[in-house]
């Protein structure tokens, strides 16, 4: 899978963006509103995405520069059982912000998963605190849907729902 956009490239994250991914879940700033990843957390979180690639056809993606391949953040689906739902996400190195791109890759990934599979709906669970987070998901037509806890984390859940055909 890989999906192009007008400025970014979303291919499946592999073992190879160990130490971008680490970099990225270190940054204290990123790591306000979602979890911090060391080493080998990320290296559990790049196996993890590997395994719901292979089961579900979806997951956790690299969101790449399509001028020169830099590594600007992660995306994708992420299937949580305990809700029954999938969760469109998305996380952005700091230089990154500010520029769109997280709207773009979200967009993407958005339109992806509601057209290639059997979703009625996706969700974003977000920290209420995490103002450029919730201008995304708006941004993306996602609406408030309820307020829930995502690992042991309170989270205003937005939802979209799949158009009709």
């Amino acid at each position: 899978m890989l999906i192009e956009t007008a400025r970014l490239l979303l291919r499946p994250i592999e073992p190879d963006d160990l130490d971008e991914l680490t970099a990225l879940h270190t940054d204290p700033e990123v790591v306000r509103f979602i979890r911090p990843l060391n080493r080998s957390a990320a290296r559990a979180r790049i196996q993890l995405a590997e395994r719901e690639w292979e089961e579900r056809g979806y997951g956790l993606v690299a969101v790449l520069d399509r001028k020169d391949g830099k590594f600007l953040g992660r995306a994708g689906l992420k299937y949580w059982p305990e809700f029954d739902e999938t969760e469109l996400g998305w996380a952005l190195r700091r230089d990154a912000w500010g520029h769109g791109y997280a709207t773009e890759a979200s967009r993407a990934c958005l339109e992806w998963g509601l057209s290639e599979f059997d979703m009625p709906y996706l969700t974003a669970m977000i920290d209420a605190d995490n103002v450029r987070s919730v201008r995304v998901a708006e941004r993306l037509g996602l609406a408030p849907i309820r307020d829930d806890v995502l690992l042991g984390d309170p989270v205003v859940v937005y939802g979209t729902q799949r158009s009709a055909p």
